[in-house]
């Protein structure tokens, strides 16, 4: 599993917040059905994506001084897949451009 972390200020958002990370990868790490393999998290909308996915690459160092082989780190979407990959991504969501735009609800 990877722990999400929220690159936001926005507590309705998603995620461990940044003061959170260490001490959520100690209680995961110490729970014996779970594996915690890395982190993960979504770019905000209102910020360059290179500028949020070395912010999440940071926090990855954090976790890994908790759990030194979660090694993984999943960002980057279709739109922003090249940023994330430059900042040490090792998992893409590329969905849109391989699925296409979702189609408009009623």
């Amino acid at each position: 599993m990877c722990l999400q972390i929220n690159l936001t200020d926005d507590p309705d958002r998603g995620g461990a917040t940044p003061a959170e990370i260490e001490r959520l990868a100690a209680h995961v790490a110490g729970c014996r059905t779970l594996r915690v393999r890395g982190v993960m998290a979504v770019a905000p909308l209102d910020e360059a994506p290179a500028a949020a996915f070395e912010r999440l690459a940071g926090h990855a160092d954090r976790v890994r001084t908790v759990i030194p082989d979660a090694d993984w780190m999943s960002a980057g979407m279709t739109a922003d897949f090249a940023e994330a990959i430059a900042a040490g991504a090792t998992h893409l969501r590329i969905g849109t451009a391989i699925t296409g735009q979702r189609p408009t609800r009623n």
